[in-house]
């Protein structure tokens, strides 16, 4: 046997996202150091379950029901990983791998695995956000283009053969209001300012005197009515934390002017459905375009689903073409990072969940 410094011990990588099972992905993140292990194991959850844990509304039987759902396979991988890659992760994650120390998330949104018990001390989580901000600046002003230039209304007068114009109205010179000016928020921005329209927006660490590329005016939180006030297009794009909960409610949206179109790619668990509803029916808001409800998937019966003038998508603005190449990207930058013990991008504030 050769002799000298010992083997290291392996760093054992649970890759749990299923999509990321791909041959090519598994050996990019093993490629990374000879000591990773990857334990190739995918875990998912049902959308309805996801939605009640981002909502904190998980009860004990619904809980008890997901644990027990977890396989024999799925706990072998959490008693030896040190590093998990998912987009869900189990319950009791955090009772069950004892040598747990980083969990990477896969998009911006983290607040639904927080009910395995991740504020543990020992345990970083780190989401990638920023993968999918500019799919979803894309789908925002495409809405937007779509309800300014009047669109449903041209095809459907086509659809019954008639000649008769839809004339729709400039986006250039309105006033877009962001409501969160992180990675999806700033593309927002961008894109709207080459479009000619006049960016305000709001950030959580606004500090006076604070600015940002393409943006006229930056708030803080506490200016929200304000930046309400001027815009014609609203677009709420911050994450879900027990402050933003809530967040646009009647009076929010009595401060919007009238006409107003309201977009939320963010959470649903920020807005307050009854009174959006309200004042969509009264005419007060132009429209409101929803990719993300306080239920996901949105029952068949809600009333959101006939509201006037609501458009609404299945949490899909951003896209599926690329989106593990750059999740995996982020993925491995850290990982090196990891390995090298260095500090990790997009660490989770614990205290913000």
């Amino acid at each position: 046997m050769p002799t000298g410094e010992p083997t290291a011990a392996p760093i054992v990588v649970w890759v749990a996202w299923p999509v990321a099972l791909e041959p090519a992905v598994l050996e990019r993140i093993a490629a990374v150091h000879p000591r990773i292990e990857v334990i190739a194991c995918g875990y998912e959850e049902a959308g309805i379950l996801r939605n009640a844990r981002s909502r904190h509304g998980v009860d004990a039987a619904t809980r008890a029901d997901a644990v027990a759902a977890v396989t024999a396979a799925h706990r072998a991988a959490m008693a030896r990983a040190e590093v998990v890659f998912g987009f869900d992760v189990p319950f009791d994650l955090a009772d069950q791998a004892p040598n747990l120390r980083w969990v990477q998330g896969i998009g911006s949104g983290y607040e639904h695995i927080w009910g395995a018990g991740l504020d543990r001390d020992g345990i970083t989580v780190t989401n990638a956000v920023g993968v999918s901000a500019a799919p979803m600046a894309e789908f925002v002003l495409g809405r937007v283009l779509a309800l300014y230039k009047r669109f449903r209304e041209v095809d459907a007068r086509a659809s019954r053969h008639e000649w008769a114009p839809a004339y729709g109205r400039m986006l250039a010179g309105s006033t877009i209001g962001i409501v969160g000016l992180g990675a999806i928020g700033q593309a927002v921005a961008d894109r709207a300012a080459a479009l000619g329209m006049r960016v305000v927006a709001s950030r959580r660490s606004h500090r006076p005197g604070m600015t940002a590329p393409n943006v006229e005016t930056l708030y803080g939180p506490g200016d929200l009515a304000t930046l309400l006030g001027e815009s014609d297009v609203v677009v709420l794009c911050a994450p879900s934390t027990p402050e933003t909960r809530n967040l646009i409610d009647a009076d929010a949206l009595a401060a919007m002017r009238q006409g107003t179109i309201f977009v939320n790619v963010g959470r649903g668990t920020m807005v307050d459905e009854p009174a959006l509803i309200d004042a969509l029916e009264r005419g007060h808001l132009a429209a409101a375009v929803l990719d993300v409800t306080s239920e996901e998937p949105l029952p068949s019966g809600h009333p959101l689903w006939d509201a006037p003038n609501v458009y609404i998508s299945a949490h899909c603005s951003a896209t599926s073409d690329g989106y593990v190449d750059r999740v995996a990207a982020v993925f491995v930058d850290n990982l090196a990072h990891y390995v090298a013990g260095e500090p990790l991008s997009n660490v989770v504030d614990a205290a913000a969940v």
